[in-house]
């Protein structure tokens, strides 16, 4: 079955990742470099994906992590997550490896000076690994109890620390390094290639249960000398430069997860298509159609929600300090729940290492499951929600209004990045478009079929507000509970947003009210307050989904044709 999914609008910033999926090609063709069966292989001997990375070179995926103003491809930070998501269709080592670059580059882009941004633009764009000197083993995500120190002497400083658990520790030609220094943290560019190795000490790989072709690792700094360049921004400024720089990556992971969860759906759904069960196709029986829409359905929430943070880092950067903590809490998790969800279908399959996609299932589930740890753990990014909201609730109000049209045209092009131009800030400044006017989108939803579950999650808006003013600054189990609940409010608005304000655009499914009652569903009933089934809404959702593979489409409501599919 094949269905029309031509958009109304045209949506150019999705046009760089299309580029990319015709030059990587389908990743179930064993032929292509970055193939599932040569990363069940690398995965195996636990080696570096190579014919993988040679590949995402070839296409020019670093490219997309500079600036075009620095020389690079990055026009949009809704462009950079769909390439993010494609290359994760396919090999989640190399979008993380590209992640950990990009956590590197950001505060140059962002804070650092002409020779800074011109050195690591031609790293970068010369295929360098970056790696961001931040985390080390005793400190944790306690960026103020950093060991690391930065001395001032004549000359400049000496650097002496050990960063722990970092990517591309051992193989980057650059690192930005957190460091104690005077008058308080700072962030300082090591170019590992212009010290020639002096007092840098390269630590072992550490071995992990996924991502076993991703350089995690780290490195010593004895007596490393640095001169004044090499400070970024502002002395003194490194935890603020370093909250300022995850926003960004924490919303870009959510282009890794919903890359892996493309996949590994897209492998459940052949295996319930061509699996016989009781003289009938396994996706023909009711609880495995039912497994099927209800992942599909997380994986639709989990897109809304990035889709509106990635373009929020392009037109309401103002709200990031909030809505990346809720992206990089919803989206991961989402994702994560979805191909567990698949491994229900899959059944013993999921267990394999050979078999059903060359085993792939079995390396995807471990891949992803770290998603929701890196840059920051869900009680993490939960506590920054709190905070946030308990310091936005102070000055609800006093902030100038987001055009909800403008956050939810995904697709539309925006103003070419900029980061110097719009610096992260410290909070959201107290207005939350997505949640303050959910009680408007209910309210244009009128009076169908979904105007009671969107009505509910109103109603939970509503007591999450009430308990987090009850509470005020207190760190308690139910202050955090409130916070996750938020989360999902969120992510139940960003669908019903991009409901009301896209479908049109986008067609297809996004024009089909059956994604948006199984997804607001999926959101109620893990706020505790589940809704009916709805079965005819599963039936149909599933039917979209066999479309959308039949027509080598992306498993999303953004209508992006994949490259021909290898079957």
């Amino acid at each position: 079955m094949t269905e029309t999914l031509t958009a109304v609008a045209p949506l150019t910033t999705f046009e760089a990742a299309a580029g990319i999926e015709r030059m990587l090609g389908c990743p179930f063709d064993p032929a292509t470099g970055m193939s599932l069966e040569r990363g069940v292989l690398a995965d195996d001997r636990e080696t570096e994906p190579t014919a993988a990375y040679e590949a995402a070179w070839a296409a020019g995926l670093h490219e997309h992590l500079v600036p075009a103003a620095e020389g690079g491809r990055l026009t949009s930070f809704e462009s950079l997550l769909a390439v993010v998501r494609a290359a994760s269709r396919r090999e989640l080592a190399v979008a993380v490896g590209l992640g950990s670059t990009l956590l590197a580059t950001a505060p140059v882009w962002i804070w650092g000076d002409d020779a800074q941004r011109r050195r690591v633009a031609e790293l970068a764009l010369g295929r360098a690994w970056g790696t961001a000197g931040i985390s080390e083993e005793a400190a944790g995500s306690d960026l103020l109890a950093t060991a690391t120190r930065a001395t001032p002497v004549a000359g400049g400083y000496r650097l002496d620390g050990r960063k722990w658990l970092v990517g591309n520790g051992r193989r980057s030609s650059f690192a930005t390094v957190l460091a104690a220094s005077e008058p308080s943290f700072g962030l300082f560019l090591l170019d590992f290639e212009a010290l020639g190795g002096d007092g840098v000490r390269r630590l072992p790989k550490i071995r992990t249960h996924g991502l076993r072709g991703h350089d995690l690792s780290g490195f010593t700094l004895d007596d490393v000398r640095a001169g004044p360049d090499a400070v970024i921004g502002r002395p003194g400024r490194g935890v603020e430069m370093v909250s300022g720089m995850l926003q960004f990556t924490r919303t870009l992971v959510g282009g890794s997860s919903l890359g892996a969860a493309d996949t590994a759906l897209r492998i459940a759904l052949r295996h319930a298509r061509g699996r016989t069960l009781y003289g009938r196709p396994a996706l023909d029986l009711a609880p495995v159609r039912s497994l099927v829409a209800r992942a599909f359905a997380d994986v639709l929430v989990a897109e809304c929600t990035a889709l509106a943070a990635a373009r929020g880092l392009d037109v309401a950067r103002q709200r990031m300090p909030l809505w990346s903590a809720v992206a990089k809490y919803v989206v991961p998790r989402l994702c994560v729940d979805a191909v567990e969800t698949c491994a229900e279908v899959l059944s013993a399959r999921s267990y394999l290492r050979e078999g059903i996609a060359d085993g792939a299932f079995q390396k995807l589930a471990r891949d992803i499951a770290i998603t929701p740890v890196f840059e920051g753990t869900q009680l993490v990014q939960l506590d920054t929600v709190r905070a946030q909201l308990v310091s936005g609730a102070r000055r609800r109000g006093t902030d100038a209004g987001l055009p909800l049209a403008a956050l939810f045209a995904f697709g539309e092009p925006v103003p070419p990045v900029a980061p110097r131009d719009q610096r992260p800030s410290l909070t959201y400044g107290g207005a939350d478009e997505v949640v303050d006017h959910l009680g408007n989108a209910v309210a244009a939803l009128g009076e169908g079929e979904l105007a009671p579950l969107a009505r509910r999650l109103l109603a939970v808006r509503d007591e999450t507000r009430e308990t987090l003013r009850r509470l005020g600054t207190l760190r308690t189990t139910e202050a955090y509970e409130a916070a996750r609940r938020h989360c999902l409010v969120h992510a139940g608005a960003c669908a019903l947003h991009t409901w009301l304000w896209r479908r049109e655009a986008l067609g297809g499914l996004a024009a089909d009210p059956a994604w948006l009652s199984l997804a607001l569903r999926r959101v109620l009933d893990r706020l505790g307050t589940p809704a009916a089934p709805d079965p005819e809404a599963e039936d149909r959702l599933v039917r979209r989904l066999a479309g959308l593979d039949d027509d080598d489409r992306a498993f999303s409501l953004v209508p992006l044709r994949l490259a021909p599919q290898h079957r």
